[in-house]
């Protein structure tokens, strides 16, 4: 069976999801005619609070395709592997690499659709399950890096929540920094009053708990 097997795995890099002229303009009521200098600062502000967003619950929002090699092996829980971003939107291609037998790809095993070479998902966290036909687990082939799967993790549509409050912080930062004065603001003057930390990640307070619940255990 011949594959072709990318060269280099991907390097967590979150996209925005907002679009300045169809979502942030419109939400500042700013006119949607290109004015170069605004909008490019304005662009700035968005996409950085989009990978503020998305680095707070250290998973994308936006739809992004990561590939990345995972070592099998046979131990207890050897029949799981779990990816490092989700909630998974679709599962492009898993490879098993079986020592000198080469690769076989597996395809998704449901109760309607059953495989000898399969796995299972458990989209909203990320679970990748080796079974083989009947739907039972079985160890992924053990090896270092030896199993390559790409997939789409993140959210389509953006849950309207995040978008919402992802635009009322656009809105204050642009407010208190663009148009407001310029002069030394004081601790909380963006609307976040608790301890500022690296923790905090720049978020602002309805932001932060609305990604709070997006980041708990099981929510994706």
């Amino acid at each position: 069976m011949t594959l072709q097997v990318p060269q280099k795995e991907t390097v967590a890099q979150f996209e925005s999801y907002l679009d300045l002229t169809d979502d942030v303009l419109p939400w500042l009521q700013l006119s949607t005619e290109p004015e170069p200098v605004r909008d490019q600062k304005l662009r700035l502000v968005t996409n950085g609070i989009c990978r503020r967003a998305q680095n707070y619950i250290a998973r994308p929002i936006a739809p992004l395709t990561y590939f990345k090699r995972f070592s099998g092996w046979p131990g207890a829980n050897g029949a799981v592997i779990n990816l490092p971003y989700y909630p998974v939107i679709e599962m492009i291609r898993v490879v098993e690499y079986r020592g000198q037998s080469g690769p076989y790809e597996l395809k998704e095993q449901t109760p309607e659709h059953q495989y000898t070479e399969s796995f299972q998902l458990e989209a909203m966290t990320g679970a990748v399950i080796r079974v083989f036909q009947g739907m039972i687990q079985r160890p992924w082939f053990p090896g270092s890096k030896n199993i390559e799967i790409t997939w789409t993790a993140g959210f389509n549509p953006v849950p309207e929540d995040i978008r919402l409050a992802t635009l009322e912080y656009i809105k204050k930062w642009w407010g208190g920094t663009q148009q407001g004065s310029r002069s030394v603001q004081p601790a909380g003057a963006l609307g976040y009053t608790g301890e500022v930390g690296p923790d905090m990640a720049g978020v602002w307070g309805d932001l932060q708990r609305t990604l709070e619940f997006y980041g708990s255990q099981n929510m994706g």
